[in-house]
């Protein structure tokens, strides 16, 4: 969301409860659409595709980012503007069957973002997106918001809280 919102881009943030959308706004986001719990029939996508459409405005999304996967990637890609990127970051929620035809009617674009796999192929890139990051975080553009820390020895508790889906932030876990 502030990588977006330093970018200039409108934000809309989409989140499982009011609370969580509260929070994304207070730290810049420009909407948010509370998503309801899958899975989805056809229509059930229909409809939280709507939800997204109507948050974003007649030219739907150019960019979406989908950290969660499963019967949610499907909804959020029909509410794709022309050209729109979707970005395909987690599957918490399962690996989702997208129609290609959706793609097609939106001319949209489906890209995978593999850190892991892009710092071990790409350390010179992987160098100056950090050397971006921290200059953005130099300037007070950015600031991730830790709403949690846990030592070491509770990393395991770390872990269970961010499976909970209550985590409102960064979860981090410290060393000593």
């Amino acid at each position: 969301m502030e990588l977006g919102k330093a970018a200039g881009a409108r934000v809309i943030a989409a989140a499982s409860s009011q609370e969580k959308i509260d929070l994304a706004i207070a730290h810049g986001a420009d909407a948010g659409v509370i998503y309801p719990r899958g899975p989805f029939d056809k229509d059930g996508q229909k409809a939280l595709a709507n939800l997204i459409k109507d948050a974003c405005g007649p030219n739907g999304w150019d960019v979406a980012y989908d950290a969660v996967g499963g019967d949610y990637s499907e909804a959020t890609i029909r509410a794709a503007g022309w050209g729109g990127r979707f970005l395909v970051i987690g599957f918490p929620s399962g690996i989702p069957k997208i129609p290609l035809n959706l793609t097609l009617l939106k001319s949209c674009d489906i890209v995978g973002v593999f850190w892991g796999a892009s710092v071990a192929r790409d350390p010179k890139g992987h160098a100056q997106n950090v050397k971006d990051l921290m200059g953005l975080y130099a300037e007070g553009k950015i600031k991730p918001h830790v709403s949690e820390r846990f030592p070491l020895e509770r990393a395991g508790d770390a872990i269970a809280h961010l499976a909970s889906r209550k985590a409102m932030g960064k979860v981090v876990v410290t060393i000593d």
